[in-house]
């Protein structure tokens, strides 16, 4: 215990596995009761391992070393995108120039309000991501306790419930609805994926990963096991040009590798396609993916959302 600036304080020396040291420098008590007191509670700290090493991290810099060195290995580019745009538009306004050290629960509840009156989807992301990274922080020993645990979001949103899925019939086709939209695709490029889309329920990125070979054309079934998009961490120069949202990656999960029996209308249209397919493999330009719904084009589609909007204002 010593006099440091114009109060009472102590100094923490860290040693580390590595044999490297750090010394930390507590000030600001007023008497020497109350610096003897906090360092009690510093040795209880150090030695149920719950010291806080670095308490000088801004909220900012953690979530963008949680987000990129953490969790991007982990999860696929479109979760990685939507946390990045939550944590750069929402979190880090709102809290990033905090010290992590100083977070609490009434900071993290008052980001949950501010981000709810404009969107809810985003503040359940938020809350997501808060949990989630305070969770990380806490096992590291960047906070003595995850503030994040136990805050729920406003009352006014609804809380989902697990693995039910609500459908708004308002935005839901009829059955009348889905014929036109079928025939005005017909002659589109994008016929084939509002086939499998419509009548068997696949996502788009599912979609535009199909193969001629998940087909099983004795008992018309079609095996689902991957899906198009960005590999995490994946660069434009380690792809072929223009090829970079187009990567064979995963389901979203395990469960998303699945068998399902392909309908008369749309076993007739495959092999309607597989027909032009044939065909355009003939000429030497035609780079061979074998993709179903790329026939004719030289490389897989990525969706062509534009030709979606028009289809259905067209056929609706």
């Amino acid at each position: 215990m010593t006099t440091i600036k114009n109060g009472y304080g102590f100094r923490v020396l860290l040693t580390f596995a590595d044999e490297s040291t750090k010394t930390q420098q507590h000030v600001g008590f007023t008497t020497k009761r109350e610096a003897n007191a906090f360092r009690d509670e510093v040795i209880g700290q150090l030695h149920t391992g719950i010291y806080i090493v670095y308490g000088k991290i801004r909220v900012e810099e953690f979530m963008i070393f949680w987000l990129e060195d953490i969790m991007r290995p982990r999860i696929t580019d479109n979760t990685y995108t939507t946390y990045k745009g939550a944590i750069k538009n929402y979190i880090v306004p709102q809290i990033g120039k905090m010290y992590m050290s100083t977070l609490n629960q009434g900071y993290i509840r008052k980001l949950y309000n501010a981000v709810a009156e404009k969107y809810e989807s985003v503040a359940k992301n938020a809350r997501t991501i808060m949990k989630t990274s305070l969770e990380y922080a806490f096992n590291k020993n960047v906070l003595a306790t995850n503030p994040a645990k136990g805050i729920n979001l406003p009352k006014k949103i609804k809380k989902t419930e697990y693995r039910v899925l609500k459908i708004d019939e308002k935005k839901t086709l009829t059955l009348p609805q889905v014929l036109r939209l079928i025939e005005a695709s017909k002659e589109t490029p994008i016929h084939m994926q509002i086939l499998f889309a419509v009548l068997m329920g696949l996502r788009r990125s599912e979609i535009n990963g199909l193969k001629y070979s998940d087909v099983d054309y004795i008992h018309r079934t079609l095996r689902v096991e991957r899906q198009l998009g960005n590999k995490p961490n994946s660069k434009a120069e380690d792809c072929a040009p223009k090829m970079l949202t187009k990567q064979e990656i995963k389901t979203k999960t395990p469960a998303g590798v699945r068998e399902l029996p392909i309908p008369d209308y749309v076993f007739e249209a495959v092999l309607e396609e597989r027909k032009t397919y044939e065909k355009n493999r003939r000429p030497k330009e035609f780079r061979d993916w074998n993709y179903p719904l790329t026939a004719r084009r030289l490389r897989p589609l990525r969706g062509e959302m534009n030709c979606v909007c028009y289809l259905l204002d067209r056929a609706l």
